[in-house]
């Protein structure tokens, strides 16, 4: 019994010793304050600017006061210049070591950024992002520049986007070569290129999706310096460019010196090819080409003469409709077309050559069949020649747009006597109103129908359209249609009108939401006018200001290899120096712009 008893003591005291000693040394006690310290870090061997550093076998060790994890190092730790190899990271005990995987160049300065990759082990806070600083030669070069990396299109801040300096004055430097120096941009599209020397560099940024440190034209966004930068500001310790800035405190990120501007965007592809072609329907095919700007010596269907075929581009020219307007012609099943173009060769410069497509027609039932089959079902069938047209409108679009039409073809006979447009007052008074009917430029398919007299705050329109007042070129006809409109009257919206002046071209003009991906309104200028944006409902909006050169009505983008920016996207900003206006209840704002001001 004794001895049982001893096994059970001794037992026992193997299990609370044992327990102890096993227990994590980096966890915390329980209870007690929550830790809110980011780590400290004790000491860095080799010393940060350290000279002759190894070519092979060398190796960075931060030590810090406590535990420490690595938070996605793949994203943010990166070497500049970078090697082939990614570099490689550990954690022993409270040291992270990094090592090199391949022979560093000589006589040159690297800077190894951990960017927000390094958190304490317990609580997860973040150390600073540090920056060690090494050189293979006898200096270190110590000339910086910094800028801010903008989206053409939206003004916005690009968020992790490689900043690239290159020494390489060729034009392929950004496609083919790892950069001289490099930064990545944070949240506010802020960067700092370090480490430089007093020479002239080429200057690029690309949205790195597959983290090769070259540019891939195909799926990346790129922005480049219309002129060489050559480094004039000295690394000090006190610098603004490199003192740590909480990306939540916006005063202190957008108050840091910035000396350029890259504006990014997507390239056109230019490589050409035929990328699709579908027959959606049995009277109507589509092409897509891999790059814009097609250039086409002839085409044609075999079985059609051309002039039965109505076709149309788009804006692009990266896209093709065909649709087959002879409705006497019994359309086949497969339809085959010929087209001779200019088509990317393997060096990607333009060939003239022949490719045949063939356009498959859908295996539908015959109509009789589905119609004997729906009317056993109790469905109410439509006609059989019903053309399926679609009329859009809204109260706080109508000035500018009217009320559009969308036809599912172009149409052919259009009876304007059946279109009948009528007004009615607040009180009741109803009066026929007079309005013009166009067709869109570049869309056989859509027509706008506006009234020619002013638009009435509070009236509603009411659009009437009798049945057959269309057909289409498949002889299809509408049923008769009607869409009303009801303009506010209401004290709660606001009013907005932009004096222009300094207009010199074409120029795009709209108010977006506040992060810029929502379009209002808008108009195209040539001239200074006075434009009037009403009902607006309260909230923050943007006065977003485009140099269209070409006077095409789209943002034009660039090119890197003909060295040509994205077109100039501009935001107004009011008196007090904010770009976002907001705008309360009943608010009436008129405002002067002077477009040459905006875009010096």
């Amino acid at each position: 019994m004794k001895n049982r008893l001893a096994v059970l003591f001794l037992i026992l005291i193997i299990v609370i010793f044992g327990t102890g000693s096993c227990a994590n040394t980096s966890a915390p006690p329980s209870g007690g304050p929550r830790d809110t310290i980011p780590p400290v870090l004790i000491k860095v061997i080799p010393d940060s600017n350290v000279v002759a550093f190894p070519l092979q076998k060398g190796s960075v060790e931060l030590k810090f006061d406590e535990y420490v994890l690595l938070k996605d190092p793949v994203k943010n730790i990166f070497l500049s210049p970078p090697l082939k190899k990614r570099v490689e990271t550990k954690i022993r005990g409270k040291s992270l070591i990094v090592s090199f995987p391949e022979k560093l160049d000589s006589n040159i300065t690297y800077s190894l950024h951990f960017g927000s990759s390094i958190t304490d082990n317990n609580e997860g806070n973040q150390f600073y992002p540090y920056v060690f600083v090494f050189s293979t030669g006898s200096t270190t070069d110590s000339l910086m520049q910094s800028g801010v990396v903008l989206d053409c299109r939206t003004l916005l801040p690009a968020e992790d986007v490689t900043v690239g300096y290159y020494s390489d004055m060729s034009d392929s430097a950004v496609y083919n070569r790892f950069p001289d120096a490099m930064s990545k941009s944070d949240k506010w599209g802020y960067f700092v290129v370090r480490n430089l020397k007093s020479i002239p560099y080429q200057v690029f940024a690309f949205k790195d999706e597959n983290g090769n440190n070259l540019f891939d034209p195909d799926n990346e966004l790129v922005a480049f310096r219309d002129s060489l930068a050559v480094p004039t500001s000295v690394m000090r310790k006190e610098s603004q460019e490199l003192l740590f800035v909480d990306m939540k405190d916006t005063t202190k990120a957008l108050a840091r010196p910035s000396e350029t501007v890259l504006y990014l965007f997507r390239e056109k592809s230019a490589v050409q090819f035929v990328r699709e072609s579908k027959r959606p329907g049995r009277r109507f095919c589509y092409i897509k080409f891999g790059a814009p700007d097609v250039k086409i010596d002839s085409m044609g269907f075999r079985e059609l003469d051309s002039s039965g075929v109505l076709r149309q581009f788009n804006i692009a020219r990266d896209s093709l409709a065909l649709w087959i307007a002879d409705t006497l012609y019994r359309v086949p099943d497969t339809l085959y077309f010929d087209l001779k173009y200019y088509k990317s060769d393997s060096l990607g410069n333009p060939a003239l050559e022949r490719e045949e497509l063939k356009f498959i027609a859908k295996r539908e039932k015959p109509v009789a069949q589905t119609r004997r089959e729906e009317a056993a079902r109790g469905v109410d069938l439509p006609r059989t020649d019903l053309m399926k047209l679609k009329i859009e409108a809204s109260g706080d679009l109508i000035e500018q747009r009217g009320f559009v039409f969308i036809f599912p073809a172009p149409p052919v006979v259009m009876n304007l006597d059946s279109v009948m447009l009528e007004s009615k007052s607040p009180r009741g008074i109803k009066s026929k109103e007079k309005y013009s009917f166009e067709r869109d430029t570049l869309d056989l398919t859509r027509y706008y129908l506006r009234p020619e007299n002013q638009i009435q705050q509070g009236y509603d329109y009411k659009l009437s359209v009798k049945k057959a007042a269309f057909k289409d070129l498949y002889l299809f006809t509408n049923d008769s249609l009607e869409s009303v409109v009801s303009l506010p009257n209401s004290d709660r919206l606001a009013k907005l009108t932009l004096d222009i002046s300094g207009v010199s071209g074409s120029y795009l003009v709209e108010l977006t939401n506040q992060t810029r991906n929502e379009v209002f309104r808008g108009h195209r200028i040539e001239r200074d006018t006075s434009i009037v944006f009403p009902y607006i409902k309260p909230g923050k909006y943007n006065i977003r200001i485009t140099e269209d050169l070409n006077g095409n009505g789209v943002i034009d983008t660039g090119s890197i290899l003909q060295k040509k920016q994205p077109e100039k996207v501009r935001l107004y900003s009011l008196p007090v120096g904010s770009p976002l206006i907001e705008f309360k209840e009943g608010m009436e704002l008129i405002q002067s712009i002077d477009l040459k001001e905006i875009f010096k």
